[in-house]
């Protein structure tokens, strides 16, 4: 593909900016006490707990619902007050008034917030409450450890990227899901020339228009990606490179639609339903919206590295993930709570009542989900390597999303 000298000058500042602030980064590199007595005094007495949950009730209400019946059903002392009033900003302000309830959600190491909440004094350490982390993946156990412990239950299903595609749309072309990275390549020109716009791209919004690129980088730089996150090596790596470089080919190969940088996702929802453009690069929680419009034409692959292997990039759910206040007045109770929340019984009901997609060989996927669950490997997440090689001086994450992709995609 041809590429000018404006390109090359305009992805040097970018990949320029972006390894300076890994070359910064790379180169700078209390625990709450019980009260045994009142714990035993509050032995056998009814309590209750508050709890704050997510805030999507009407995706997540069935199943906390039957959860929560099931664990005060085994702990008849312990009542549980859910509710679903725990976003980020509701949170960041209790933790700052010390008015924070019993139990709530935590997004583990995918953010900088649990640290946060830790190094303030505001959570609960979990170790001294025999938490059973032998089901676990190390990657789980990092997710709830913050400086050697552990501070929420344990993820047990995820949340990845995707790329949805339209059967019919690809039948009519001619072409089928690709097997390897250089099929996933070559798909897009096939579409192209047989007049059909590949992919759908809401280029003006901050969040929806990173699918791809998160979708894309453990594909293609996957080892780049872990060398990061261990605080080796740089942005300067080929396969990080080339995985810049392949969005921005795309961009000018006009593999998206015309005038796609200030489109918006509803847009480009819109037009991958009606078959408009051939894919589009979503959140696997906006399957049940896709399989209502599209219903069996709706098909879905995670992008194949270059030996076959289908990446699904692993990004935990948090909905299932609980940290306790280091206040709370029942931490022995608050700690029960999150031990059943990390049991196989109430992780099988929050899959069985959302379709969400395990990452445990011991639950079983729902049937509407179940194709999601066709991968071969985990990979890194983009967002959260930057996340965990940034600094309080250096916000990659920021730099990102808000100047490296709009920049890749202009």
């Amino acid at each position: 593909m041809c590429r000018g000298i404006i390109m090359k000058r305009r992805m040097t500042n970018i990949f320029s900016c972006v390894g300076l602030a890994s070359m910064l980064i790379l180169s700078a590199c209390g625990n709450s006490e019980t009260d045994s007595a009142s714990n035993e005094e509050n032995k056998g007495e009814k309590v209750t707990l508050t709890v704050w949950g997510n805030e999507g009730k009407s995706i997540t209400e069935p199943a906390f619902t039957e959860i929560n019946k099931e664990f005060m059903k085994k702990h008849p002392n312990i009542e549980i007050d859910y509710q679903y009033s725990g976003n980020q900003q509701v949170i960041d302000t209790a933790v700052r008034s010390n008015s924070l309830p019993d139990l709530f959600v935590v997004q583990g190491n995918k953010t900088p917030m649990m640290k946060l909440y830790k190094d303030s004094g505001a959570l609960l350490s979990l170790d001294d409450y025999k938490m059973d982390v032998s089901r676990y993946s190390k990657e789980a156990i990092d997710y709830a450890t913050i400086d050697g412990s552990l501070y929420s239950g344990l993820p047990a299903t995820m949340d990845s990227q995707v790329i949805y595609y339209n059967k019919d749309v690809f039948k009519k072309a001619g072409v089928q899901e690709p097997k390897t990275f250089g099929e996933f390549l070559e798909l897009f020109e096939k579409l192209k020339k047989e007049g059909v716009t590949p992919m759908a791209m809401p280029g003006k919004e901050e969040w929806n228009r990173a699918w791809l690129p998160y979708a894309l980088f453990p594909s293609l730089a996957e080892d780049a990606l872990v060398r990061l996150n261990n605080g080796e090596g740089d942005f300067s790596d080929p396969n990080i490179i080339e995985a810049f470089q392949t969005i921005r080919d795309f961009a000018e190969e006009g593999y998206f639609p015309k005038d796609f940088i200030t489109g918006d996702m509803a847009g480009a929802q819109l037009s991958f339903t009606n078959g408009d453009v051939a894919m589009i690069a979503d959140g696997t929680w906006s399957n049940p919206a896709y399989q209502d419009s599209m219903g069996s034409n709706l098909g879905a692959f995670y992008i194949p590295n270059m030996d076959g292997e289908r990446v699904a990039v692993l990004s935990f759910n948090d909905i299932m993930t609980f940290a306790a206040s280091a206040e709370t007045k029942h931490p022995e109770e608050a700690a029960e709570y999150i031990k059943f929340l990390s049991s196989r019984e109430a992780q099988q009901t929050y899959v069985d009542k959302t379709g969400a997609i395990p990452t445990l060989d011991d639950l079983k996927p729902s049937q509407e989900t179940a194709h999601l669950s066709k991968y071969d490997s985990f990979g890194q997440n983009i967002y959260s390597v930057l996340t965990n090689i940034s600094t309080e001086k250096v916000a990659l994450t920021d730099l990102f999303m808000r100047e490296v992709i709009p920049g890749l995609l202009a």
